[in-house]
């Protein structure tokens, strides 16, 4: 008995898919990891591995929810609204930077990561729709940024120690 159908989507070759996706998630990785070096020279607790494949995945699901879009259905048009998993990728990303942060004492500790690990999503999805030249600029900005902050928090803000034991100081904790 023979099989007699058609492949109800327009197939795509693997080669294509390949072709399509490693340099999305090749720069991906370049960008989490430049991103994730500065954070780990910092002692910061998402370091290199967790923004680089932060950065990867975003960029592989926006790259597949594109894929999708254009070869998901059985006519040439885009059937499927490719905002949807990027939509699902900031809420899940929310959850995971919420728990970098953790109160103690008088002390609020990660904003900062979570922020960056927000940051580098956003990036991974540029990546994901094809935007390399801009999302290198940002990254380079970013790690400016990161850096001449801590510089000037170093420099000016001296007395916002992070090992302090004092718990009546009554002063707002680091929120890094």
């Amino acid at each position: 008995m023979a099989l007699d159908y058609e492949l109800p989507i327009h197939y795509l070759p693997e080669i294509d898919i390949l072709l399509f996706l490693l340099p999305k998630v090749g720069v991906a990785l370049i960008v989490g990891t430049i991103v994730g070096i500065e954070r780990e020279y910092r002692g910061k607790l998402a370091g290199i591995k967790t923004n680089a494949l932060i950065c990867a995945a975003s960029a592989l699901f926006t790259a597949a929810s594109l894929m999708m879009s254009d070869y998901g259905s059985a006519t040439p048009a885009p059937s499927a609204d490719v905002t949807r998993i990027v939509s699902q990728i900031v809420s899940g990303i929310g959850f995971i930077g919420a728990g970098a942060i953790f109160k103690s004492q008088s002390k609020v500790q990660g904003l900062t990561t979570a922020a960056v690990i927000w940051t580098v999503s956003a990036l991974g999805i540029m990546i994901g729709y094809g935007i390399f030249l801009s999302t290198i600029i940002i990254t380079i900005g970013l790690i400016c940024f990161l850096s001449f902050v801590a510089y000037f928090e170093k420099r000016f803000f001296k007395h916002r120690s992070h090992s302090s034991s004092d718990n009546n100081s009554g002063k707002g904790g680091t929120m890094d």
